[in-house]
């Protein structure tokens, strides 16, 4: 709706992983980096924390991209659904080609034993699990930490390597649930947290995301990008927040978004969220 009036090639604050409009800080670079290490020397997994909205799904785009470009290993992501162990390796064994052994299969062990027959043959997996935080069931655990233990035959003589990299992606206190699970917290080679932005990366990650999109940046002024501390620098509010902020300024006739208007729009996300709590809040 307002593309045309900011001379936008497109909208630059959808809410969705798009390595495009991918901006990374030195936090995002390390992290990034340091999941690539584990994939590359195929070690067991690590794990990659934050707050909701900070970024994690991006990173693990990002990651998917360099898996992607290796011949010799294949990268399999989903967010976890709560349910029955059986259920998430139905999940697992679909986005990994057997869809139709995937619905035969009635126990979890049967998933591990068809997997241990093809690795070989599938060769190096990552397999990234979003929304890990959910994982609260220690049948679940207990099953990735099977899949962990399976190998990949070495070749004239070379040293089995794990069959699998498992990434496990989710808010902070994930840390917390996995250190009931000993086995699994052995298995985990790294844990790597992202913070929300800071003053100064907010307005980087703003500037970046509208020069992606084609526009100028400075559509946002400066005192305009100071009132986006109060989202206390959460990316996916941060794009809620600039969006709204677009639209206002649209139809306002506004030559750039303000600090005036930017307050408008705080406001606004804000009023909407508190709308959507207490929606979702049962009547007593």
């Amino acid at each position: 709706m307002y593309l045309d009036f900011w001379n936008l090639r497109e909208a630059p604050f959808q809410n969705v992983p798009d390595p495009r409009f991918a901006y990374m800080c030195p936090q995002h670079h390390e992290g990034l980096a340091r999941l690539v290490y584990l994939v590359q020397n195929q070690k067991m997994g690590g794990v990659l924390t934050g707050p909701y909205g900070v970024g994690k799904s991006m990173v693990l785009e990002l990651l998917a991209q360099q898996v992607r470009k290796d011949k010799n290993s294949r990268y399999v992501g989903v967010d976890y659904l709560p349910g029955k162990t059986i259920g998430f390796a139905r999940q697992i064994l679909s986005f990994m080609g057997f869809k139709e052994e995937a619905q035969r299969i009635d126990e979890p062990v049967e998933a591990l034993t068809l997997l241990s027959h093809e690795c070989n043959r599938i060769g190096h997996t990552v397999l990234t699990v979003d929304e890990a935080q959910t994982i609260t069931d220690p049948d679940v655990y207990h099953f990735l930490h099977l899949l962990m233990n399976i190998n990949l035959s070495g070749k004239d003589g070379a040293p089995k390597r794990s069959a699998f990299t498992l990434i496990l992606a989710g808010y902070n206190d994930m840390t917390k649930l996995l250190s009931q699970d000993e086995s699994i917290c052995q298995r985990l080679q790294m844990v790597w947290h992202l913070d929300p932005l800071d003053g100064n990366q907010i307005l980087e990650y703003v500037q970046h995301r509208v020069r992606v999109a084609g526009g100028d940046i400075w559509i946002f002024e400066k005192e305009a990008i100071e009132e986006l501390e109060k989202t206390r620098g959460i990316p996916r509010v941060i794009n809620n927040v600039c969006d709204v902020a677009l639209m206002l300024g649209y139809a306002a006739n506004a030559r750039s978004v303000t600090a005036s208007l930017m307050r408008q729009a705080l406001r606004e996300a804000s009023s909407f969220s508190q709308h959507l709590a207490k929606a979702a809040t049962p009547d007593n």
